[in-house]
């Protein structure tokens, strides 16, 4: 059903029941809500639009379709029941009248919110000729993956249902629980524990370290090495550290959700590998050579077969030939930009054959410059 249909449908029933839902809804589109709904539901930061909709109206004791009615008018599925499950599968967008209506309901501001949703900073729908309030639900979201918020996170904040946050990739990894969520419920809703992983928590701790100390360039850099093994584990799935990690954590060895939790500790690695090759921008035959005898020799102790997994680490290298020296002054630029929320980091010059940039929004594989996806086969690599 429409939110127009739900609109006019609540114009019909008017003269039969005074001041109802209908008329309420008729009202807020045509003058906007003028007050904050009765039971303040504040967002989680990094929230979907749609999660916090569907809480919303949950704290109300309202069906989300009755909620909708208040923000706009809308295209969503004619069978209520598959409108309230949409905040677990895809993402909600409103216009900017249709962001000004949701926060007055829930007493806050169009730029409050656009700090906590995501989405509804990134994505605002174009503005109509009428300035209505207008939303649309549609099947896939525009951007990122719906995971679901560490459940303890959520009940030290108060909240007792399921918040799902708008995540670059498939997965998300809380350091202050140890839990891992994904897109596919991994572990349930509350997500995975990771303490018999302690390899995985130390190597997401790595990552940060690396981000911290490089900025950008560390971010990219750890995505070349996850893709990296990536590609290992596509090629060499049954090899044992991996199954026995995923073992560890009661897990199907070769499912493809499992992939980032073994990982992991292996691509921390690389990516210290990769980190020290940029460091010393020496790209002539012996470096290279010098740097593949080290590299065989991490793999031979990791238990990678060598002769297989040498083809990524040729690609990256390939891709990182030219020395730092002739990178241009714009991609210089990249590398100095400081990472959010910390000072500025070490200055570290990729190779101008990297030609990615991290950006918060992606996916890990997204920023970088290895072409290859994780789920994709081994024969498309």
């Amino acid at each position: 059903m429409t939110g127009a249909g739900l609109l006019s449908g609540g114009r019909h029933q008017q003269a039969g029941r005074g001041q109802g839902v209908g008329e309420q809804a008729a009202q807020a589109w045509l003058f906007g809500p003028r007050q904050p709904l009765p039971v303040h539901v504040p967002p989680v930061r990094g929230e979907s639009t749609g999660s916090y909709v569907s809480r919303l109206a949950h704290g109300q004791g309202l069906q989300l379709e009755e909620l909708l009615e208040r923000v706009g008018f809308g295209q969503a599925s004619r069978d209520p029941a598959r409108v309230r499950a949409y905040p677990s599968t895809t993402e909600l967008y409103v216009n900017e009248q249709g962001l000004e209506y949701l926060a007055v309901l829930c007493g806050s501001t169009a730029r409050a919110l656009q700090e906590d949703l995501p989405s509804t900073a990134a994505h605002l729908l174009e503005p109509t000729t009428g300035m209505e309030p207008v939303w649309t639900w549609p099947w896939l979201p525009r951007q990122g993956h719906l995971v679901p918020l560490c459940g303890t996170c959520a009940a030290v904040g108060g909240v007792h249902e399921t918040v799902w946050m708008i995540s670059p990739d498939r997965w998300r990894v809380c350091l202050e629980h140890l839990r891992f969520t994904d897109s596919d419920s991994t572990g349930g809703t509350w997500g995975l524990s990771l303490k018999l992983l302690p390899e995985t928590i130390a190597a997401h701790r790595e990552r940060e370290v690396l981000h911290r100390r490089y900025g950008p360039a560390g971010e990219e850099l750890f995505a070349d090495a996850f893709q990296i093994t990536v590609h290992w584990w596509t090629h060499l799935p049954g090899t044992p550290r991996w199954v026995q990690r995923a073992r560890d954590a009661g897990l199907r060895a070769h499912a493809v959700p499992t992939a980032p939790l073994v990982l992991m500790p292996e691509a921390a690695a690389v990516a210290a590998h990769l980190a020290a090759f940029e460091h010393a921008n020496k790209r002539d035959g012996q470096a290279r050579t010098r740097w593949m005898d080290q590299m065989r020799e991490q793999m031979d102790q990791w238990g990678v077969d060598f002769p297989v997994g040498r083809w990524a680490l040729m690609d990256w290298l390939q891709r990182h030939s030219v020395p730092a020296a002739a990178t241009s002054e714009a991609a210089g630029e990249r590398s100095r930009r400081p990472a959010s929320g910390v000072g500025l980091p070490q200055e570290l010059r990729l190779s101008p054959g990297h030609t990615q940039v991290a950006q918060p929004t992606e996916v890990l594989g997204a920023a970088s410059c290895l072409p290859w996806q994780l789920g994709q086969p081994a024969c498309d690599m």
